[in-house]
């Protein structure tokens, strides 16, 4: 198994594994009101920083983990860790529908701002947004990586 699908692999685990997490603290926390009032948005502010941290954190934990589980499934002592052409023509493919996922989910934030939604609903689509373009993107590449682009 190549590298790059080695750390497609264990991206797409710790995204999904910290979006969801994520989401179900929020969900539960708006169920409580603790989104309510002026200092709502704080909260809110808090949580997202909390995500990025964490999401940094697990994300290279997770890359370790990956690594070190298919290090020792792998037979290869040998193995490639080279980054060719095809596999930037991948990324930038994969990169490109992802970004264009991205525009469209954005917009769509700024539509239900505009018809009034509350900025707690807007922020959150727009991390939900982010969290399904960053699965798309790995899918994507795994897609491209077995068709052999």
């Amino acid at each position: 198994m190549n590298f790059e699908v080695k750390n497609i692999y264990a991206s797409l685990a710790s995204t999904v594994l910290v979006f969801s997490v994520y989401f179900y603290m929020i969900n539960g926390m708006y169920g409580d009101g603790r989104f309510d009032g002026p200092e709502g948005l704080m909260r809110l502010g808090q949580m997202i920083l909390w995500l990025i941290g964490g999401g940094i954190v697990v994300n290279i934990a997770m890359m370790i983990l990956f690594n070190i589980i298919f290090a020792i499934g792998d037979k290869d002592s040998n193995p490639s860790t080279l980054f060719d052409e095809r596999d930037k023509l991948i990324e930038l493919r994969a990169v490109r529908i992802s970004y264009h996922f991205q525009g469209i989910g954005y917009v769509g934030a700024m539509v239900m701002m505009a018809l009034g939604s509350s900025a707690f609903m807007v922020f959150n689509l727009m991390l939900a947004v982010f969290a399904l373009s960053g699965v798309l993107e790995a899918v994507l590449r795994l897609a491209l990586y077995r068709r052999g682009f």
